[in-house]
């Protein structure tokens, strides 16, 4: 329901897309719009290609993606159809994001943003994982109140490509994984998608607090929920 408000948005109507791409998109861009993303290129996460598909499959391509593309498409064509369509918007906004990402490096404490975002992404797992006492906790709330806290006095602002790269990369691999899958629908489990993604979220979590976490464990486990999820 919520979801179906939201969508139905003006600023949706724009896009020439069908209401079932338009809830795509949505779930999509979230993390394009709420910080979340921002945050993750400024704290130097994604620097290796396995934090990139981390990401990519998690934040972006993950279980809720999955979710709304396995429940409106009819056919592995029309979900593959709809990933086409969301991909270009996707990744120029990806693109924005990481031109202006710099600016938040030069107004905020980077490492005091990696707190926020570890917060931010331990919610947004429990939430996953329908942990009740996560549900009053807000995302946007969580990543203004990171920010707040770590406003500094830039002697100049000045937006670079320093993290456009690692941006579009995310995006792109988020896209292409994503029509991948989108041919799973009648031998994937979304459930044990998700409950692996709630896993890597955690693990990307713990990294931004400062705890050592091996830079493959969270593509491990992601593969891993990928197969256990296959059905036979």
């Amino acid at each position: 329901m919520v979801l179906d408000q939201l969508t139905d948005g003006a600023p949706w109507h724009v896009l020439e897309f069908d209401e079932k791409t338009r809830q795509l998109a949505y779930i999509l861009m979230l993390p394009l719009v709420d910080g979340v993303f921002a945050t993750m290129l400024v704290s130097g996460y994604l620097q290796s290609f396995t934090s990139i598909l981390n990401v990519a499959f998690t934040v972006f391509a993950g279980a809720g993606a999955l979710a709304v593309l396995y429940s409106e498409a009819e056919t592995t064509r029309e979900a593959r159809s709809m990933v086409k369509k969301v991909a270009p918007y996707l990744i120029l906004a990806g693109g924005v994001v990481g031109v202006l990402a710099p600016i938040f490096s030069q107004l905020f404490h980077v490492q005091r943003l990696q707190y926020a975002t570890g917060l931010a992404i331990l919610v947004i797992a429990l939430q996953i994982a329908d942990i009740d006492f996560v549900e009053g906790f807000s995302v946007p709330a969580v990543i203004i109140t990171g920010l707040l806290l770590s406003v500094k006095s830039p002697s100049s602002i000045q937006a670079t490509t320093e993290y456009l790269l690692p941006a579009l990369a995310t995006v792109g691999v988020a896209c292409g994984g994503l029509y991948l899958l989108a041919g799973l629908e009648d031998r994937i489990n979304v459930d044990t998608v998700r409950k692996g993604g709630v896993l890597v979220l955690g693990l990307i979590s713990a990294s931004l607090f400062g705890f050592s976490v091996p830079s493959e464990a969270g593509l491990a486990v992601l593969t891993a929920s990928v197969i256990l999820s296959l059905r036979n």
